[in-house]
């Protein structure tokens, strides 16, 4: 015991003092309980010291900067005063891998990885066998390439990775697979691994459950764990945020053979955006996003520029006075001298048809602009609005405005948006950022994610835990530091916080208030809950406090999540402690709104997923485990025993839903927030809170209306939330490159949430389609309209790892969901029972859409995204272009006007501005990028009219040669679907079992012809087959028939390939080679060598006779002394010889012919000799000169 150290939970007691309280107890009082629950912080054992450098090798001199400038050695020496587990010791572990040389690093550091797309369907590969969901499953390459000089042959590591897809089978003798929890996947060596040679490569096909069409299905960091020193090292290639520098680009976006999506190639896209912009509005100096109820603009109206504004009679604002103030100060840019027009602010009686407490009326004369508005928050939307008006992009010295009078009124008083900060932390600044853009666009819901599986982001005073472990994310399989890694995040936390303390939380609840966004706190439970649930388990092993565990620890329960997560990820809703932990944790947050002067209305409970995906029906037919969730344990056995009535194994997330209802009603907390399923099966009479409101999240095209119809039965509010229309985790378009899950559509561009119909849920059938681009049919139940209370967009961040990444996935689309929020389209159709809609009807007055859209779509080109991002630093998705080649002239167009496009004729060396059609020539390879109007941002490179590779150091997407192309150079932006790519693969690397090796017959007739005539060399290497040997070509021929453009690419190479017959250059037809010498003049190559290359060549060509100058050296005519094997001993030519290669004795025997003794390729047989030809006296003696008992 440390009898001087201090204890902040035993009121500052020293552990002496706490010692000494000992006395007067006995083990089992609860005096005794708490004392002892200190004791491993006061009389830490050798296992719970502060590890530092565990198996490694520390340099002890390296300065670390973070620590103080301090050197490894002392903070080694510091370590030896903590415990593994505090804060201390957290830091000084921050650093081991700066200071501490590891085993895994042996062998990550000369590790690179490609992972190649084989094929999601047609693959032959029975996906029913492993155990797959429907039998769906897809087959790629993981292709390791060690760059080692020497052979590396340890088996002792492990290759760790993040998997979205089950990793259902491996199909490699030498390496075998697991699964630890969640997404974190592992492969390693099997006892047949003989190891890595020096600069070579493995290749592991492998098989995912599922399909993958998104390049970002894959994530980075992958890492080496080596079990001798229990280090890790990520393979330096996939620590990148670059995808590309690890995943070949995929060459097709198809799911399955019935997806009819259409991929967005350059042409395609040109063509879309061509119908998008056809008659784009040049005026956008009346339009506002998002557009007012009504706006009157006299035929007298004048236009005139301002400089800056100023605010009178501000404090009318209230509350929202500083917010106001500082989103005017941040737009305009101007001090308070350079305003010069004023803002009137009134508080007056608004006209019925807008009456309410955010509606306004705004009258603009070049004088002055007067608001009127019953409430501050009608004011404060009034202001936003003039902002809204203005061009902040203008290059004049003034921005201009034209005089109207606006009549605004909110369609929803419930416009959200949701931040997922779980799954991966967003920064108190970015959280601010969103509030700021979401006041300016009129969204007043902040729906927050703090906690998930991935993560648990708040600090709560008394539970530590949940943010010293549940907020890290690490490689400790003991889940004592921190939750094991997840989504591509690495083995190593994070040396930045990632959660919110206390005072960052408080700031965000006083900026958002100041700019009327309300904030839905979002703490998921019973499922999605691991974070919470691995972190409680931290606090009862390390200070046996197990007063807020939330699992169950005699529970034997197996189930499987839809994340892959096992029962830690549901909180056990049996256990009293349970029940604790959320008292304490509603406390403490509503501390914290206390704190920060704003009401703690409403309670965000998540609900969702709170199942075992095993039991769903496409696993029916396999022997896995089917227990519902909390089946096998004793606390929930015993409740169902004492309460018949309960049926907490079925109902785990309605019966908790009702337990954390009652908790939010002692607390005063008015409204309860939960995702749709949470609350399946319920009613809002059975809810002790006074409003109970569900996010609603089934998609259209699996029975969405149906859903919906359901839900409005139920009483609660409902908040439209679908994921087809308004999740921007999704792609903006069907193209592999673009980021995002796609399980409920293949895109949500911009114009799609535009044109989201959220009052009449059947129209959106007419206007878009499923999710395998399928037209829908829907017909609109007999039931009164369902009454929507609002939307939200929803950025969760599953694949979005960096502010960058979230940015780009949320703006622009956040701004149709603010516009459809706001204001409802002239093209909104009313619910109308038995209306059916589907692809081909016309109700849904699409001119009228289009129009819509096209005003909407200028604004914000032209001046909306400008806006955001140089006046907020929102770094916006700028789309990429759209291009067709007609007769050697490009024509290039945008889906977002005001946005510049650039070409480049020398795959992106040089740049050229471009503005109208322009000449590049017939057949040239062009890329095209587009910019936003400062060029301050880009969109990703796409590739056009590519007809042959030019000399690219084989890289072409399109070029069936290549299936390793380059992805540093060529782009996949032209899919070719209908094309399947061979992935060749070579004999010894894998098995012949290998899932690629399937392809669909093609008749032999009709087969592409591939050196017909002549003899193919299928080791030479084609200048324009991206590094392929003839006979990778010959195999891929296999796959293409006589006449198609891809056969006659690869035709292309045959004269390379396959001279016609030619007299072979002749070397030492007379004599008897000595392979091993090494003629002067032959570079350093031995005249085997030499021989070898002859074979290459014809008599009578200028290098066969350079290779036949060495004969004299090579080949004396003199007969030489014949390599000798087995002159003595009795050979057994059948025995194998591993160093061999396998070979038996009998072909080791047969290759000695060529060669002489001395050399080396006779003393490598030799070497073999004893082995293959013991002689009597090698013979192993067994009682010699004794009588042997044979019968003992």
């Amino acid at each position: 015991p440390d009898l001087t150290v201090v204890i902040p939970e035993a009121g500052g007691q020293t552990c002496g003092e706490i010692r000494q309280s000992t006395a007067g107890h006995v083990n089992g009082d609860g005096i005794c309980n708490a004392i002892q629950s200190v004791e491993r912080q006061c009389c830490p054992g050798p296992a719970d010291l502060c590890v530092f450098c565990k198996g490694g090798i520390p340099d002890l001199t390296v300065v670390i900067p973070e620590a103080g400038g301090q050197t490894c050695g002392e903070i080694k020496q510091s370590s030896a005063s903590f415990i593994t587990g505090d804060e201390t010791c957290n830091i000084i572990q921050s650093v081991e891998r700066k200071c501490c040389m590891h085993m895994a690093s042996n062998l990550a550091d000369d590790l690179s990885l490609r992972i190649q797309m084989a094929s999601n369907f047609d693959h032959g590969i029975d996906c029913a066998s492993h155990n797959a969901d429907w039998s769906l499953c897809y087959s790629q390459l993981f292709v390791f390439e060690y760059a080692g000089n020497e052979a590396y042959t340890d088996n002792n590591f492990a290759i760790y990775f993040s998997s979205i897809h089950r990793l259902l089978h491996v199909d490699h003798p030498d390496f075998e697979h697991g699964h630890v929890v969640g997404d974190l996947t592992y492969i390693k060596p099997t006892a047949s691994f003989k190891g890595f040679e020096p600069s070579s490569e493995i290749i592991l096909p492998v098989v995912f459950e599922y399909w993958s069409v998104q390049e970002s299905d894959k994530m980075p960091r992958f890492f080496v764990v080596d079990s001798r020193d229990d280090s890790t090292a990520v393979i330096p290639n996939t620590d990148t945020e670059d995808l590309h520098d690890f995943v070949i680009p995929y060459t097709s976006s198809m799911k399955t053979e019935g997806d009819n999506n259409v991929p967005m190639t350059a042409e395609n896209r040109y063509t879309r955006n061509e119908k998008l912009s056809e008659g784009f509005e040049t005026d956008t100096s009346t339009r506002i996003i998002p557009t007012p109820f009504r706006v009157d603009i006299s035929e007298t109206a004048q236009s005139f520029g301002i400089v800056g504004v100023s605010l009178i009679n501000a404090d009318l604002l209230g509350k929202l006075q500083s917010g106001a103030e500082e989103l005017v100060s941040t737009i305009t840019m101007k001090t308070a001298s350079d305003r010069d027009h004023v803002l009137i602010l009134t508080i007056g009686t608004l006209p019925n048809d807008i009456a309410g407490t955010e509606s306004y009326t705004m009258e603009i004369t070049a004088e002055g602009t007067t608001i009127t508005a019953s409430h501050e928050e009608g004011l404060f939307y009034g202001v936003m609005s003039f902002l809204g008006l203005l061009d902040t992009s203008s290059s004049r010295s003034t921005m201009p405005v034209k005089e109207m009078t606006i009549y605004d009124k909110p369609r929803f008083d419930y416009r959200g948006h949701q931040i997922d900060s779980a799954r991966n932390f967003r920064t108190k600044e970015s959280v601010m950022q969103t509030i700021d853009a979401m006041a300016l666009y009129k969204l007043n819901n902040l729906h927050f994610g703090l906690s998930n599986d991935e993560g648990w982001r708040l600090e709560i005073p008394g539970m530590e835990e949940l943010t010293t472990v549940g907020s890290r994310r690490c490689f400790d399989l003991s889940e004592e530091t921190c939750i094991l890694t997840q989504l591509g995040s690495g083995p190593d936390a994070s040396d930045e916080p990632q959660f919110y303390s206390v005072a960052d939380f408080v700031e965000i609840l006083k900026y958002a208030a100041a700019r009327n966004v309300k904030v839905a706190p979002e703490f998921n439970m019973p499922g999605h809950a691991r974070a919470a649930v691995v972190s409680m388990e931290a606090r009862a092993k390390k200070k046996r406090d197990n007063s807020y565990r939330l699992m169950d620890p005699e529970d034997e329960t197996e189930l499987l999540t839809v994340q892959f997560y096992d029962r830690s990820s549901i909180i056990n809703p049996c256990l009293d402690s349970s029940v604790r932990f959320v008292v304490k944790l509603v406390d403490e947050v509503v501390k914290m709104y206390a704190e920060a002067q704003v009401d703690m209305d409403v309670w965000q409970f998540g609900g969702d997923e709170a199942k075992n995906i095993l039991l769903g029906a496409g696993y029916s037919a396999y022997d896995l485990p089917k227990e519902l969730p909390f089946s096998k344990s004793p606390a929930c056995i015993k409740k169902m025993q004492e309460d018949p009535t309960i049926s907490i194994d079925t109902d785990a997330a309605n019966y908790w839903a009702l337990k954390v209802n009652q908790i939010l009603a002692q607390k005063g907390i008015r409204e309860m927030m939960a995702w749709e399923d949470g609350l399946n099966g319920m009613m809002k009479e059975e809810f002790e809170i006074a409003e109970v409101t569900v996010n609603f999240w089934s998609t259209l095209f699996w029975g969405g209306t149906d859903v919906l119809v359901e839900a409005s039965k139920t009483g609660f509010g409902v908040i439209m939330a679908n994921p087809d229309y308004l999740y921007f985790d999704f792609p903006y378009e069907v193209h592999p490159e673009e980021r995002g899950y796609y399980w409920g559509t293949r895109e949500n561009s911009v114009a799609k949430v535009f044109s989201f119909a959220p009052e009449n849920l059947p129209q959106n059938a007419e206007t878009s389609v499923d999710r395998d681009g399928n037209a829908m049919n829907i017909t609109t139940p007999v039931w009164p309209a369902p009454v929507i209370k609002g939307m939200q967009g929803q950025t969760w961040s599953e694949t979005v790892r960096t502010e960058a990444q979230h940015q780009e996935m949320t703006y622009p689309r956040v701004l149709a969901v603010a516009e459809r929020a706001w204001h409802r389209g002239s093209w909104e159709l009313d619910w109308t029972p038995t209306q059916n809609y589907h692809g081909t009807t016309n109700h849904v007055p699409k001119d009228q859409l289009a129009t819509d859209f096209k005003g909407f779509n200028t604004v914000l080109g032209c001046r909306e995204v400008r806006k955001i991002w140089q006046r907020l630093g929102i770094a916006y998705r700028v789309p990429p272009p759209g291009a067709i080649i007609e007769g050697g002239i490009l024509i290039a167009n945008t889906e977002l006007p005001c946005t510049r496009i650039q070409y480049s004729l020398d795959r992106g060396v040089n740049w050229s501005e471009y503005f109208t059609p322009v000449d590049v020539g017939v057949g040239k390879y062009v890329s095209l990028k587009s910019l936003s109007a400062d060029g301050g941002l880009e969109s990703r490179v796409v590739n056009i009219d590519q007809e042959e590779c030019l000399s690219c150091q084989g890289v072409c997407e399109s070029n069936p040669l290549m299936p390793f192309s380059s992805p540093q150079i060529c782009s996949s932006d032209t899919l070719s679907d209908d094309v399947e790519v061979t992935f060749p693969i070579l004999a010894n690397s894998v098995p012949t079992s290998s899932p690629t090796a399937s392809k669909v017959p093609i008749p032999e007739g009709d087969r592409c012809t591939f050196c017909e005539f002549g003899i193919p060399d299928l080791t030479v290497l084609p200048p324009k087959a991206g590094g392929q040997t003839c006979g990778d070509v010959k195999e891929t021929s296999v796959s293409h028939i006589n006449g198609d453009e891809l056969c006659d690419i690869i035709q292309s190479v045959e004269s390379i390939c396959c001279p016609e017959p030619a007299p072979p250059c002749t070397f030492c037809l007379g004599g008897i080679p000595d392979l091993a010498l090494q003629p002067p003049i032959a570079g350093g190559k031995t005249c085997g060598q030499v021989r070898q290359q002859a074979a290459a060549y014809s008599n009578g060509d200028p290098l066969c006779n350079t290779i036949q100058s060495e004969e004299s050296t090579c080949c004396p005519s003199e007969p030489a002394d014949h390599c000798t094997f087995c002159e003595e001993g009795i050979p057994d030519l059948t025995v194998v010889i591993p160093e061999a290669g396998g070979q038996t004795c009998g072909e080791i025997r047969q290759s000695t012919a060529g060669h002489v003794n001395g050399d080396g390729i006779c003393n490598a047989i030799q070497s073999v000799e004893r082995q293959c030809c013991p002689g009597p006296a090698d013979l192993c003696v067994f009682c010699k000169g004794g009588i042997p008992d044979l019968t003992v």
